[in-house]
């Protein structure tokens, strides 16, 4: 599989303006939903409410669900941490935007969540970043809490350095073109040109920079050899020259390394093992193939495997679930109860005993089961229960 792609959106990830971003990298990666991360946000107190409103965008927005891979602080524990990197493993399409790039990078750092993203890249997936999480992709990172409402020292963190081997070595800068300063500079995301001037100063030298304007998205598509610009204002090149890539338009990622004065890598792309995985045996509910899965990994990561211990890893935690949902599905545990009372139900209403037949109805939505009538007969559905 090619490559696939990071979009790097420098604010409104979830305004109208940027859904076709949005459903650009979903289809090129044949996402079937977005894994969300929230660290970024994590250490706020209304964290719940906007992961919220993040599955809610996804959901309305583009028809498709979000699952939020929480990891809000490293207090969680290893459990939560293997459950978020087992999301970001199987995913096609992750998201992470908003907070503060400082908070995600130290929660983040011991985590291997760059390794996850770099394979999940490498194999076709879509990266999405937005505004704090942007920051975050480059081989450095700029502390913008620390520095423009602390008050802190200018310096670079060390950022995720997401595509490194893919070719492009560089530095995000979203919110690229803010004017929030109302007589007072604040592009640069809130740095200014006087201040980014001293802290480009203190980049490894020949190291690029990509600038984001606000309610923007670029586009960098590996697989096609491209970046496009979406959104209301442009992408600035800043490197051995400086290029304004203005929304509708698109480079060849050829020229875009050469401005930037980096390099795709040699093309000796690490040899992956192939391992056995849980997906057929949870597919043949059988519980001892699952047993033998386990097993066979079990013993790669005894030979000292890395790739075999992290998927072991990931399959315990499947396991942890399935030891609280079982095997087999709760529709079909319940089924031939729920198919009775249905049929009794329709004979009420046949008989015209209305109160009687609503009854049943709404018993069975208590307990999560929605009844669907049509010209055809009455459908059911199970509800997860939360």
């Amino acid at each position: 599989m090619s490559a696939g792609r990071l979009i790097l959106m420098g604010s409104g990830e979830v305004s109208n303006r940027l859904v076709a971003a949005h459903r650009l990298g979903v289809e090129r990666a044949g996402a079937r939903e977005a894994v969300v991360l929230d660290t970024p946000y994590g250490f706020q107190e209304n964290a719940p409410l906007l992961s919220e409103r993040l599955t809610g965008f996804f959901r309305t927005s583009l028809s498709i669900e979000a699952a939020i891979a929480s990891y809000r602080s490293d207090a969680e524990g290893e459990g939560a941490r293997e459950r978020m990197l087992a999301a970001v493993r199987r995913a096609r399409y992750v998201f992470a935007g908003p907070g503060s790039p400082g908070y995600a990078l130290a929660t983040w750092r011991e985590t291997g969540l760059a390794a996850a993203l770099r394979k999940v890249l490498s194999d076709g997936a879509t990266v999405t970043l937005a505004s704090a999480a942007a920051l975050t992709a480059g081989a450095k990172t700029l502390p913008v809490y620390e520095i423009f409402k602390v008050g802190a020292g200018l310096e670079w963190l060390e950022g995720l350095n997401l595509t490194a081997h893919l070719g492009l070595e560089t530095v995000v800068i979203p919110h690229w073109n803010n004017t929030e300063g109302q007589g007072f500079d604040t592009s640069r995301c809130y740095m200014g040109r006087r201040r980014f001037q001293r802290l480009r100063a203190m980049l490894p030298e020949g190291m690029g920079v990509i600038g984001v304007d606000e309610h923007t998205a670029a586009t960098i598509d590996f697989g096609t050899g491209e970046m496009s610009v979406l959104g209301a204002g442009g992408v600035t090149l800043s490197g051995a020259d400086d290029m304004f890539v203005a929304d509708g338009e698109a480079i060849a990622l050829d020229t875009m390394f050469k401005l930037l004065e980096t390099s795709p890598p040699a093309p000796t792309r690490e040899s992956l093992e192939t391992l056995p995985d849980l997906t057929e045996a949870k597919a043949a509910r059988s519980a001892e193939m699952i047993a033998e899965t386990l097993l066979r990994l079990e013993s790669k990561a005894a030979d000292g495997s890395p790739q075999a211990r992290q998927t072991l890893r990931s399959a315990l935690l499947e396991m942890s679930e399935l030891a609280v949902s079982g095997l087999v599905e709760p529709a079909e545990w319940v089924g031939g109860y729920v198919e009775l009372l249905v049929e009794a139900r329709s004979r009420l209403r046949a008989r015209k005993l209305w109160e009687a037949a609503d009854g049943i109805r709404s018993g069975l939505e208590r307990l999560g089961v929605t009844l669907q009538d049509s010209p055809s007969g009455t459908t059911w559905i199970l509800r997860e229960r939360g």
